[in-house]
């Protein structure tokens, strides 16, 4: 649940002061800063996880992180910016997390879908679909043979194997290594999609 008389950014004064006062380990002063910025967070969080549990559970966990890091605040030039790299951090570990259980390639197309394409997000599509087709490229030949015939032409197992000459077993082991092959990619290679930057730049 969203916290109550959430402070909205723009009427903070003198973070300087709050942010000396959370580094003391003032508690009042730490709910201030968080309520301040809970929402900008929690929608990127949500946008990208659509689940507003889980979009909470990440909210939740960057601010225990700022938390533990709060003797260091005072230093900080920018708190916004140090905030947003923070929140960008945790973010793609959640998602690094979630492409080890589902392919990211179908949650990015199913985002982009569900809201209009701005300039921004064009590019960004763009982006996503380009690793996707590196991943691909990176398949050893059957593999990638096996991937496209099932996901881009719709055949059957049992057509793909007649056209390979090879097993049903066969079609399946390599769909399975493909896919793996896919996520370990793009988990290895998601610092390069701006999406995250971009939503918290747009929020923050």
């Amino acid at each position: 649940m969203r916290p109550q008389n959430t402070v909205p950014v723009t009427s903070l004064h003198n973070e300087k002061e709050l942010l000396r006062r959370v580094a003391t380990g003032d508690e009042p002063a730490f709910t201030q800063l968080f309520e301040a910025y809970w929402d900008s967070i929690y929608q990127v969080a949500f946008t990208l996880t659509k689940s507003r549990e889980t979009a909470r559970d990440i909210v939740q966990e960057i601010f225990i992180k700022i938390w533990l890091l709060r003797e260091e605040l005072p230093q900080k030039d920018n708190f916004r910016n140090f905030l947003f790299i923070v929140s960008r951090n945790h973010i793609l570990d959640e998602l690094r997390r979630k492409i080890k259980e589902d392919p990211f390639a179908s949650q990015l197309q199913a985002w982009f879908r569900q809201s209009p394409l701005q300039a921004d997000q064009q590019l960004l599509y763009h982006e996503s679909q380009a690793l996707i087709h590196q991943a691909i490229s990176h398949l050893p030949e059957q593999q990638r043979q096996v991937y496209l015939l099932t996901r881009e032409n719709g055949w059957s197992q049992e057509e793909i194997a007649q056209h390979l000459q090879v097993s049903k077993n066969t079609v399946k082991t390599h769909m399975a290594r493909a896919l793996t092959a896919i996520r370990e990619y793009l988990a290895n290679h998601i610092q390069g999609i701006l999406l995250v930057s971009s939503l918290l730049s747009a929020l923050l």
